[in-house]
């Protein structure tokens, strides 16, 4: 039977377990750094002078490594950790602007009831009203319970709603991010799970690689380790005895990458897989290269029409016979496929084609992740979309009477086809753990809005890594703001009302379940002995990783994998009726839009066109004067699935073919800064029939129509003729 819980038993229970936060040895007498002004400050902080605390970066699920510089209890500057093996001491512009996340004046500051979904009437509660309503829910609800979350939850809250999940019958919690989609993580993971044995994600050594051959992989933009890839590239361009990598994109719009490359080839939209299999079938067959390489390449590869391939990819055969020269004949080649691949139909047997260049390679440069270092620690993997679609049947169908959403926002990246927001009207009950209403806790009952992560407690079991195991430790920097809640004391609080799970979570807080399952870890980098010297250390190095970076290893085995057959791509979308190929991509900055809260983010300009605030089309200048379009118009963007409007921005690194869209903007809550600006692309994607099929979103055909709106363009350069023409038409700014 449930009992009420009263802020009084919930701050005693949060008070006995002890913790530190940690600086080169010393602790703090309680588990959160104290704001100014001081009454007893803390004897290694003194007044003016700045305190760093190691912890994880969450903006992006790699788990970057951050230092934090606070001055008198308040976060001034986020930094690299150099000590971290993922970005040793760099950082992104996503991960500096977490200060935003902490201090965004849209942060809700304490629990809220909606008494109608989606009317944005919030009334506020205590926490402990809050956390007795969500009690009740879950106790009536047994196992008719589902939990939403995505890959930068904090591992250790991912373990607490698993183990929930199982004590009382409920599926697993069901893990999605557009980050993770987009970057092809999963298709990848099972891609090594066949070609390797090992549903591992892997990260590419570029600093000892003499050839970079990329298929469409944009690793210094919004990839899955930008960080790591961006010192990666410093290395790879500047190798000892004056050598210079040789950096090869294939792609059909320039991106980031493609901008940094020695050669970069404007290629069809489709054909990536075909081309790999067209440079290795000419490594066979007309012995190109290292003989190693080429009896690797005779046993794994299939005849090809390179003609064919030729003519399908737009690009000249002697371009790929080049390119076969290349990869056969240096000594650390590494082709690297783009996340976007895994968006096509065929996009498990395209990336193994790649992938297969590497085999023949010898994978010198390919580092598999290895498994987390304790099975008590969750390394968190995106769910397969089929996970998706069936927790969305379930909701439909009524088997679901509690929806928790976790860090997560589905309504705003899912394709709106699924129905994610129509189905959460089924279900009895939806709370919310998002600090900022967002386009899915919107539409919840309840929201108990958790620590942002420079307040809260965690770990990351980093994924991918680029060959050590990695466990970041993210520790609070301040005290957290307006009294907040962890999520994780809020689950374990919870717990012990219920009979179910009473005794499967029995852990007085969250600090000390983290701490229980990281003392277990051997010593690793952290070296000493003892449960309390591990701990400490684990906080004040910002984490734990076991060993140095392999070198990579000339007689590493290598899999005898068939070579895959490519069927031909089917589009989305008759090319009468939609004559552009779809180029969706991920901006730098904004990523998947989970940073557009931020206006250091919005406000800062695209590398690659310099417009901010805004969501553009990218289209080649030609195919603007063909369709009677210029920069500063609006144009609608139509396929099969959906519409929106977008503001034109002529590009010339783009084929004439081919329009270019970015993610991120289009949100309709998220706060002040998100919303009303620009438009969601992923209402443009649709959803598989079959329930076993991925996500496709790289075969999309569109087609532009004017709509005969201007507005005026958000741009750091200047473009002849743009802004004169708003001057002498007069045109509308919006």
């Amino acid at each position: 039977m449930t009992h009420p819980i009263t802020r009084r038993d919930f701050l005693k229970a949060a008070a006995l377990g002890a913790g530190a936060v940690v600086l080169a040895g010393c602790k703090f007498p309680q588990r959160f750094v104290v704001l100014e002004p001081y009454v007893s400050p803390p004897e290694e902080q003194l007044s003016g002078q700045a305190t760093w605390y190691a912890s994880i970066c969450r903006m992006c699920p790699a788990g970057c490594g951050i230092v934090v510089r606070t001055m008198n209890g308040r976060a001034v500057k986020i930094e690299g950790n150099p000590e971290h093996p993922l970005n040793q001491g760099k950082l992104c512009a996503r991960g500096q602007a977490g200060l935003q996340l902490l201090y965004h004046p849209d942060r809700l500051r304490s629990a809220v009831l909606q008494s109608k979904r989606g009317s944005r009437g919030f009334t506020a509660i205590s926490w402990n009203e809050a956390i007795n309503t969500l009690t009740s829910k879950l106790q009536a609800a047994g196992s008719s319970v589902a939990i939403f979350g995505n890959t930068t939850l904090s591992g250790h809250l991912y373990s607490l709603f698993k183990l929930f999940c199982g004590a009382v019958g409920a599926p697993a919690p069901v893990l999605f991010d557009l980050h993770s989609e987009l970057n092809g993580l999963n298709a990848l993971k099972d891609v090594n799970q066949a070609l390797f044995g090992s549903a591992a994600l892997s990260l590419y050594d570029l600093s000892n690689a003499d050839l970079v051959l990329s298929f469409g992989a944009d690793f210094l933009g919004s990839s899955d380790s930008q960080v790591y890839y961006g010192s990666q590239y410093g290395h790879f361009r500047r190798q000892d005895l004056a050598k210079r990598g040789y950096l090869v994109q294939l792609e059909s719009k320039m991106s980031i990458t493609g901008a940094m490359a020695d050669l970069w080839l404007p290629i069809r939209p489709g054909s990536e897989g075909l081309l790999a299999q067209a440079i290795a079938y000419l490594i066979a067959s007309k012995s190109i290269g290292q003989p190693d390489r080429i009896e690797r390449a005779r046993s794994l590869v299939k005849e090809v029409d390179i003609n064919a391939i030729a003519s399908l990819s737009d690009l000249p055969v002697e371009k790929i016979e080049h390119l076969a020269r290349l990869f056969g004949t240096l000594e650390h080649p590494v082709a690297i496929p783009a996340g976007s691949l895994a968006g096509l139909p065929e996009g498990l047997e395209v990336l193994s084609a790649v992938q297969m260049l590497n085999v023949m390679a010898g994978l010198n440069n390919v580092a598999l992740t290895p498994a987390a270092p304790s099975p008590l620690l969750e390394m968190l993997q995106p769910s397969a979309f089929s996970e998706v679609q069936s927790l969305v049947a379930d909701m439909n169908s009524g088997k679901v009477q509690v929806l928790v959403i976790a860090g997560a926002n589905p309504v705003y990246e899912l394709p709106p086809k699924i129905g994610f927001s129509e189905a959460m009207e089924k279900v009895p009950f939806v709370v919310s753990f998002n600090p900022l209403v967002d386009e899915t806790s919107v539409f919840a009952d309840l929201i108990i809005p958790d620590r942002t992560y420079l307040e809260g407690w965690g770990y990351q079991v980093v994924n991918p890594s680029p060959g050590i195991s990695i466990v970041g430790s993210q520790q609070p920097v301040v005290t957290p703001l307006y009294g907040s809640l962890a999520a994780g004391d809020v689950w374990l609080t919870v717990a012990k009302a219920l009979p179910a799970t009473v005794q499967n979570l029995p852990w007085i807080d969250e600090v000390a379940y983290i701490k229980e399952m990281i003392t277990q870890l051997p010593p690793g980098s952290l070296g000493g002995s003892g449960a309390e010297v591990l701990w400490e250390r684990f906080q004040q190095h910002g984490g734990w990783w076991y060993g140095s970076i392999p070198a990579p290893a000339a007689d590493q085995p290598v899999i005898q994998a068939p070579a895959p057959t490519l069927p031909a791509t089917q589009y989305q979308g008759d090319q009468a009726e939609y004559p552009f190929h779809l180029h969706l991509f991920m901006p730098d900055l904004l990523g998947d839009g989970s940073a557009a809260s931020l206006p250091w983010l919005q406000g800062s300009p695209d590398p690659m066109t310099t417009v901010c605030w805004q969501t553009w089309v990218e289209i080649n200048p030609d195919t603007a004067l063909e369709i009677g379009v210029k920069d500063g118009d609006i144009v609608k963007i139509t396929s099969p699935h959906g519409e929106i409007e977008a503001i034109v921005y002529t590009y010339p690194a783009i084929r004439p073919d081919t329009v270019a869209v970015p993610a991120g903007q289009g949100h309709s809550d998220l706060g002040r800064y998100a919303r009303e600006r620009g438009a969601n692309p992923m209402q443009l994607v649709g959803v598989p029939v079959d329930p076993e099929s991925r996500l496709n979103w790289t075969n999309l055909r569109v087609k532009i129509t004017r709509t005969g709106k201007r507005a005026h363009q958000a741009l750091f350069e200047y473009k002849p003729g743009v802004q004169e023409n708003f001057v002498n038409q007069g045109a509308p700014g919006s």
